[in-house]
């Protein structure tokens, strides 16, 4: 949580006597100044940041003022004013528009574990986004801002009290490794990992590190590059050597993290061996363009499959053995420092605005044996193109935002666009084949999917076919607030004592069963055993079950079996039972 301990709205005062009437007419035209540029400028947000237990400069704390107007409109365009403390915990944020913000401070060097989120960030539950909304708006201080005037803003934030892995990467031949990549895995129950690249002497540091044990490993520095070559990109840990120096992991020592303190001295001696590098070219297939941007992922075969024994036994070291890399403005791409190995390559578009040009998603094996891969040819296709118009039964509520998309059944997704204000959307980039088209309304216990139709098809039912470079419009999507709600407890069978962290699910039954979205399917109960449910209409299971591989499986298979739990939703129905588990 921060804390304001002082808040100054006017100027600093200065001591005017000391200087006469001469600095007090420099100050008056300062002053005129200041206002002239703060009307088309905005004002200035100044401050510092001290550790709230100690008292000292929260140093590479990054501040960032989140408007009034931001979350209520989590779903748009969003711009959040950002600034890095110095090493006095100093900050200051330039051009801030009049307006009510939220002070928000994080870590620079925080690694973000496993499962957190920035604290507004919504799920589509309108009562767990409610919640965590006012929770923040509890945690963080708000400051109005007048456009006008310069405020300064002084901050107590939580010391986070993380510790530092530092240390030199060596050659075969004992000589710094200059920008070699070094690697870092936490072994924790959050396990999360890192990068960082070795500066002119061989020299590297991991900041922002929770207590811990840590495994180190470093690839050796590319190969030498002509100018013009592709951005060095991501390399994995296939190539890397272990601290000390082990090609290991299982042989290497973890580093142990003690809080407020620098581990140092975790020097790497790079195990000579023979690696090599990956290189070629992305461009479209019919008019040969080059595809820049473009974002290219090397995995092991053996691991490439997420579902595989081999990619579930690699762990957290799975995810860090992936290479990446983007297409330069010419199209070209490149790996280093690749062991011999089958592999599998992945080709997609950059995520979101990023992106230069979309097309449809590919992948290929390529295998490494003994030499470099050079001039390897990577030809995306353009597509098909799928539009349409979004359209909301009744005019009480609107969802906040609706995201239309299509995906294959083999894996080849399209990202998904919002429905603009006409409620239009267009998807391109579509692989060819058998296409299910979905859409996503938020929050989504409130709403769900009645219908999408194109042709005569009905997409709820089946998918649609589509053909290279086709383009099918007039799709028509309905979203309905209509949803059924079912409420109720989760009591023991005996003694009908409340029980709470059961999870409920409510599982569609019957012969219609159409891809519906929405609706909030699946909860757990509170510490009253409460819990609330929606769906759409339909016929519906009740089931609940207590945390445990197999409790859910026999759950299901005893409603399965009874099916006398079910129940019937209508439109804006209104449900409330109780059920008696062991």
């Amino acid at each position: 949580m921060l804390k304001i301990i002082r808040n100054l709205v006017s100027p600093v005062l200065l001591c005017l006597a000391l200087f006469g009437g001469a600095l007090a007419q420099d100050t008056q035209v300062a002053k005129k100044t200041e206002a002239v540029q703060a009307q088309t400028e905005g004002s200035m947000v100044t401050g510092r940041a001290i550790y709230e237990d100690t008292g000292q400069p929260a140093t590479r704390e990054r501040v960032q003022l989140i408007s009034s107007e931001t979350l209520s409109n989590l779903h748009g365009r969003i711009r959040i004013p950002t600034a890095i403390t110095n090493e006095n915990g100093e900050f200051s944020l330039r051009r801030i528009a009049a307006g009510e913000y939220y002070i928000f401070a994080r870590p620079v060097d925080e690694h973000i574990r496993s499962g957190e989120t920035l604290p507004i960030w919504q799920f589509g539950e309108s009562a767990t986004d409610a919640a965590r909304l006012e929770q923040f708006k509890k945690d963080y201080i708000k400051i109005a801002v007048d456009g006008q005037h310069n405020l300064d803003v002084n901050l107590r934030v939580p010391n986070p009290h993380y510790g530092v892995i530092s240390g030199r990467i060596l050659d075969a031949e004992g000589k710094p490794a200059v920008r070699a990549a070094v690697h870092l895995i936490s072994s924790g129950e959050k396990s999360f990992g890192a990068s960082v690249v070795t500066d002119e002497q061989g020299q590297y540091k991991f900041r922002g590190l929770p207590a811990g044990e840590y495994i180190i490993s470093a690839s050796p520095p590319p190969k030498k590059r002509d100018e013009g070559d592709s951005p060095r990109g991501l390399e994995g840990l296939a190539g890397a050597t272990f601290f000390p120096s082990t090609l290991d992991s299982r042989s290497s020592p973890p580093v142990i993290v003690l809080p407020d303190r620098d581990t140092g001295n975790i020097d790497v001696t790079l195990i000579s061996r023979n690696l090599h590098s990956l290189s070629g070219m992305v461009r479209m297939r019919n008019d040969k363009r080059a595809v820049t941007n473009a974002t290219l992922r090397l995995t092991r075969k053996e691991i490439a499959d997420p579902s595989s024994e081999a990619s579930s036994a690699a762990g957290i070291e799975g995810p860090m053995s992936t290479y990446f890399n983007t297409t330069d403005k010419t199209g070209n791409w490149s790996f280093a420092n690749v062991p011999d190995g089958s592999y599998h390559l992945f080709v997609q578009p950059m995520a979101g605005e990023l992106a230069k040009e979309r097309f449809v998603q590919t992948e290929q094996n390529i295998i490494v044996d003994g030499a470099d891969v050079e001039g390897l040819l990577v030809e995306v296709s353009q597509g098909s193109r799928i539009s349409g118009v979004v359209s909301v039964e009744g005019n009480n509520a609107s969802p906040q935002v609706i995201r239309v998309g299509a995906s294959q059944y083999k894996g080849n997704t399209n990202s998904g666009v919002s429905i603009d204000e006409a409620g239009k959307f267009e998807l391109t980039a579509i692989p060819p084949g058998e296409i299910t088209v979905s859409a996503f309304p938020l929050p989504q216990d409130k709403f769900y999917v009645k219908s999408i139709e194109a042709n005569g098809l009905d997409l709820l039912r089946t998918t649609l076919t589509i053909a290279e470079g086709e383009e099918i419009k007039d799709v028509q999507i309905v979203i309905s607030p209509s949803v059924g709600v079912v409420t109720g407890r989760v009591l023991s069978l005996a003694g009908d004592k409340p029980i709470a962290g059961i999870n409920v699910m409510l599982h569609r039954i019957g012969d219609d069963k159409p891809r519906l979205f929405g609706g909030k399917l699946m909860g757990v109960t509170d510490d009253r055993g409460n819990f609330i449910l929606s769906a759409a209409p339909g016929v519906y299971l009740v089931i609940a079950w207590r945390a445990g591989s197999s409790a859910f499986g026999d759950a299901m298979n005893k409603a399965l079996r009874e099916q006398r739990s079910s129940l019937t939703l209508l439109p804006n129905d209104r449900k409330q039972l109780d059920i008696r588990i062991p």
